[in-house]
């Protein structure tokens, strides 16, 4: 008999069908024992009552698999239909119960634990619907860059000889005894393939060493690529930009009804006849200023919670969830940015927001031989990694332009979902690799920073108190703990001191080979679930690289916050430097 898939069953009322699939869950109601199966295409109830049936499924776990012969009976159940009188085979038996509740609409548990068991949580139809989506989103992206801007598709490598883009954030790679780079992304390739077929496209992986542990960033990912030549302005990459994007979104509503709906129907807002409204850069920071009072104007880039408020006021006044904001500092660009006009410090190009998040960067590039060196030296890059690239540029290349998109926040974006990793199949970031934990003493949030402090104390088996602020039992000379970013490499530094003395940023910069600067508080809240007055200086817990100055040596007893800004700890100095193992050196002045 011919396997019928759950979506048909119900075209099927009064036969009898052979269905095959995966026990989802079992509810036994008295004599009845309702088995919920699931195949590839949704969920089918089957009625058990026959004694020696129920005997078979009696001991079986959620996973096991199943042959089913019944009839087909309409029902009042949410399904709309069942399976009478089944007669069932038992393929495969599972006598394990699952690591978690994936057979539930929802699982209610961290996102730590569902990453932790990945391979059984994707089965879980609000997670599966994630991936149904941006599967669409991949598809229809391919569909309008193919049938509509006729581009022709090409497929980058990803092992390569320098960093695609500049930068320290990159993968080294050992490629027999030599050092090659994971690609950061496909650019200086589909500007190759400009010259070679005007209009391309590409789904690529890209690779990012960024050591982030935010809700939108990871170290691997998909990005949607695209590249023009030949155009009369350069807003005509923002055109294809905005179509493309409303095409995707009127295909996901059109086909995903179904995965849309599991996840509550929200989707992000396109409407065809509403053209996404375009501002500049200073345009962005004066609107942001004038509507929240918030002065960022001296900024060489948009807050996070100016993106929020840029999208907020372009659904509010247009309808739309999408902004972009074009005409970006030089300083803030890549190598190959167009610089614009007789404004030397801009470039002509542009960032998309949506629903609050940037998801898209791109613009017009250099394409003469001479400006590309110029842009290369600008940025202290050495033309000799890039001779393969230049060489195009000899030989004659167009006014071109592009962008890419990262598929996984392209996909949290539109679903507003909180974390990108939920957007990942298998995520890749500084605590995983393919979903696998690498890291498991990386920690996130002061309850979980704080409970890991004291396990440790009590592992070393050290004298402390575990104090509330206020306690008249407190003493001890306080040390504060100070999160840095490196003004090059972006790289989050913590520097441990005695609070009654000052950081010296000199010393800081020599121990370190850069420049340094405090880290935003909106970051640090962000990056490791912390508030700036309660980081403690065990940076080994935020995988940070650690300082204490020399003077905490002498200190017979230390007092610092534990990872709440309203709780301390007292123990001895020598002690503390001890656990903690980090680098001593002398970076205090008075």
């Amino acid at each position: 008999m011919e396997r019928i898939l759950a979506k048909d069953i119900p075209r099927s009322i009064g036969k009898k069908i052979s269905i095959r699939g995966w026990i989802n869950n079992v509810r036994a109601l008295g004599k009845l024992t309702f088995v919920i199966m699931r195949d590839r295409t949704g969920l089918v109830q089957v009625v058990v009552q026959e004694p020696t049936e129920v005997k078979k499924i009696a001991k079986l776990q959620p996973g096991s698999i199943l042959q089913v012969i019944g009839t087909v009976a309409a029902s009042q159940s949410e399904l709309g239909c069942e399976l009478l009188q089944p007669s069932i085979t038992v393929e495969v038996a599972i006598d394990t119960p699952p690591p978690l509740e994936y057979y539930k609409p929802e699982i209610h548990t961290d996102l730590e634990h569902i990453l932790d068991h990945r391979s059984v949580a994707l089965r879980n139809r609000k997670i599966q619907a994630v991936f149904t989506i941006q599967a669409e989103i991949a598809h229809a992206y391919r569909v309008y860059m193919h049938d509509v801007v006729q581009a022709v598709e090409y497929f980058p490598p990803n092992i390569i000889g320098a960093s695609s883009e500049g930068g320290a954030e990159f993968f080294n790679v050992d490629y027999f005894n030599y050092t090659a780079t994971l690609a950061q992304s496909s650019q200086l390739y589909k500007q190759i393939m400009v010259g070679v077929n005007e209009r391309v496209f590409a789904l690529a992986p890209f690779f990012r060493a960024e050591n982030s542990h935010t809700p939108r960033h990871l170290t691997e990912g998909k990005q949607l690529e695209f590249e023009m030549g030949f155009f009369d302005d350069w807003h005509e990459v923002l055109d294809v930009q905005e179509k493309v994007l409303k095409f995707i979104v009127k295909t996901v509503m059109q086909n995903c009804k179904e995965a849309l709906a599991s996840l509550g129907g929200r989707f992000v807002k396109a409407p065809e006849e509403v053209p996404f409204p375009r501002i500049t850069f200073k345009e962005a920071l004066e609107l942001y200023y004038k509507r929240t009072g918030v002065d960022e104007r001296g900024e060489p880039d948009l807050s996070p919670s100016a993106e929020r408020e840029l999208c907020k006021y372009a659904e509010e006044t247009f309808g739309t969830d999408f902004l972009f904001v074009v005409d970006w500092l030089t300083t803030k660009r890549p190598f190959y940015s167009y610089p614009k006009g007789d404004e030397a410090h801009l470039t002509n190009t542009f960032d998309l927001l949506c629903a609050g998040t940037e998801i898209t960067s791109g613009g017009q590039r250099r394409h003469t031989y001479e400006s590309m060196l110029e842009g290369l030296k600008e940025k202290g890059m050495d033309p000799a990694h890039f001779t393969d690239y230049l060489n195009i540029f000899k030989f004659g290349m167009p006014p071109h332009g592009g962008f890419g998109m990262g598929l996984e926040r392209l996909t949290m974006t539109m679903l507003g979902l909180k974390n990108i990793r939920e957007a990942s199949l298998f995520p890749s970031d500084p605590k995983r690799i393919a979903g696998n934990r690498i890291k498991a003493k990386v920690f996130f949030g002061g309850e979980n920073i704080r409970n890991e402090i004291i396990r440790l104390l009590r592992q070393e088996e050290v004298e402390f108190t575990h104090l509330p602020h206020g306690s008249e039992e407190k003493e001890g000379e306080a040390i504060k703990a100070l999160l840095l970013k490196g003004k090059n490499s972006k790289k989050n530094y913590q520097f441990n001191l005695p609070v009654r003395l000052k950081v010296d940023m000199k010393a800081v910069a020599e121990l370190v080979q850069e420049k340094c600067e405090f880290e935003d508080p909106e970051v640090i809240k962000e990056r490791f679930g912390l508030i700036v007055g309660g980081v403690p200086p065990f940076g080994q817990l935020l995988n940070v690289e650690t300082f204490f100055d020399q003077s905490i040596k002498g200190i017979d007893k230390v007092c610092f916050n534990c990872g709440l800004p309203t709780e301390s700890i007292v123990m001895k100095g020598d002690e503390l430097l001890s656990i903690v193992q980090a680098k001593i050196a002398s970076f205090s002045k008075e």
